[in-house]
């Protein structure tokens, strides 16, 4: 927790990469610490370097968001978490046969997963330097911002067959049960499932 606010507030101003690195960084001294630790204060230099991996984990994030417009935020969101909790779901089952079914040691299993995040650490230091950050170039990204509200209302309004925007005057169908913010709701979750 002490790590979390500095961090939080770096990642942006240095504009996400040196943040990334320092998180590969302490991956690969908790693999290090792990396989070759033995003595309490090294477990515990191991716990220090994972408060700074789970801190810094808010720079992938926002590391993404520089690089794409505002409008495809949402998109970008699902499809980054989405393969960061397939990763973890393969690793774990492929970690979990290594053992059970392999006879692999837990040893070996962690020698594997430094090798990962050694080479994830030289992956970050090959990535570009973001051109902008989110919080210290306001004024950019309040246009876009802007847009991508347009473009979210956009796809949410049907249109006429004049290809405007439907009036929003028309008040006695907003009242109606169709309209309102439940059966929306399940609309969505329908065009989710297709």
């Amino acid at each position: 927790m002490a790590v979390l606010v500095p961090v939080f507030l770096l990642t942006d101003y240095l504009r996400y990469k040196p943040v990334l690195i320092l998180q590969s960084l302490s991956h690969v001294s908790i693999w290090l610490l792990l396989l070759l630790g033995t003595s309490l204060l090294e477990m515990q230099f191991m716990e220090f370097f994972y408060g700074i991996t789970m801190a810094a984990r808010v720079a992938y994030s926002s590391y993404i968001f520089s690089l794409v417009p505002a409008a495809v935020y949402q998109r970008v969101a699902s499809y980054s978490r989405s393969s960061v909790l397939m990763g973890v779901f393969t690793s774990s089952v492929l970690g979990q046969m290594c053992v059970s079914l392999g006879g692999v040691s837990y040893r070996t299993l962690s020698a594997v997963s430094l090798g990962f995040v050694t080479f994830g650490l030289l992956l970050s230091l090959c990535l570009p330097w973001p051109k902008r950050s989110l919080f210290f170039n306001q004024a950019r990204l309040e246009e876009e911002r802007k847009e991508a509200a347009q473009t979210e209302l956009a796809r949410m309004k049907p249109e006429e067959k004049d290809g405007s925007v439907a009036a929003q005057g028309s008040n006695h169908k907003s009242h109606s049960w169709t309209n309102s913010v439940f059966v929306q709701m399940l609309k969505e979750l329908k065009n989710v499932v297709k």
